[in-house]
Parts: structure tokens; sequence; C-alpha cells
């Protein structure tokens, strides 16, 4: 009797074993993860603006405020002025990383008068940490150089430029 109880414990023990092996090792379901998808909320704008025959100068858009920051003997023509603004979807508490460019090239029509816009900031800070619901919304600022006699004139309204959301 006793040697049977023994044995019974073994196979218990050793099947215990096996279920306790088989529920570390196996692996969760894979849940796919959520895309990604970027909504625009709001175009960047950097008002009307001019510079002498011989200065130039930058209009800074911070991701902060609305308020453009001017530098050099710029003349403003008034206009409007403001960041832009872009949510972000995904996966519900999930950290992502943003990349802004580092610049882009803004021309008035086909006349080959272009512009630079460089240094763009966000209003937050990478990793980027989606709320509950899986949203985000982050201001973007740039800095628009305005060259030295530049030909006045409409420069790319319909210009845009490429914001990469990676998860974390």
């Amino acid at each position: 009797m006793r040697q049977r109880a023994s044995k019974s414990r073994n196979r218990w023990g050793r099947m215990a074993c096996l279920v306790l092996a088989f529920a570390v090792f196996t692996p969760e379901p894979v849940k796919p993860q959520v895309a990604i998808t970027l909504v625009h909320k709001r175009t960047m704008k950097f008002g009307k603006y001019a510079a002498g025959e011989s200065s130039s100068g930058t209009v800074t858009m911070p991701a902060s405020a609305d308020t453009p920051i001017i530098s050099g003997p710029l003349v403003d023509f008034g206009g409007t002025s403001r960041r832009a603004r872009i949510q972000i979807l995904g996966e519900p508490k999930a950290y992502v990383i943003v990349t802004l460019p580092s610049s882009i090239t803004i021309e008035k029509g086909t006349t080959g008068s272009t512009m630079t816009v460089d240094n763009f900031t966000m209003s937050l800070t990478n990793p980027v940490r989606l709320s509950n619901q899986g949203k985000k919304t982050i201001n973007i600022g740039a800095t628009l150089h305005i060259g030295t006699a530049q030909t006045k004139g409409n420069y790319n309204d319909q210009n845009s430029f490429s914001v990469d959301v990676d998860y974390l």
C-alpha cells in the first residue's frame, strides 16, 4: 500500500511539474498592435513679412504658442500666424517616438524663389505616451528663413512636411 501511494504521489508530482512548465513556457496569443494614424488638425502659418534689399531675417513659430518670434529687420504685414497641430491615434497607453523633418524648402509657384523652413520642434518630448484612449495631440513649430530681397508672394500655401511616428 505504501508503495502505491508513493508512486501515485510521484505521478501527480510529475504531472504538476509538466503543467507548471507548460504554463510558464506557453506564450500568450499575439494581439495585433493598433495601427498608428495621424490626424491633421491645423496647418502651420507664419504670417506676412518682408525683408529689406540688404537684410534678411527669421520668423520662428514656437510649438508652445501661436505668437511668432521675429529676428532681423523684417517688416511684419500681419496675416495669420499659428503652429501646426496633429493628433496621434494608436494603442492605448503606448509609447511612441515622433520624428520631425530637419528642414524643408518652400517655393513661390514655379518661379524658383524659395525659402527654407527648419528647426522643427514639438510641444512634447520623446517618448510620447498615448492616453488611455490611445490619443495624443502635438503642436509643431519651426523657423522660416527670409532672404535678402526675397521675392514677394505666397510660398507653397499647399506645402506639407512629413512626421514619422513609430511605437517604442
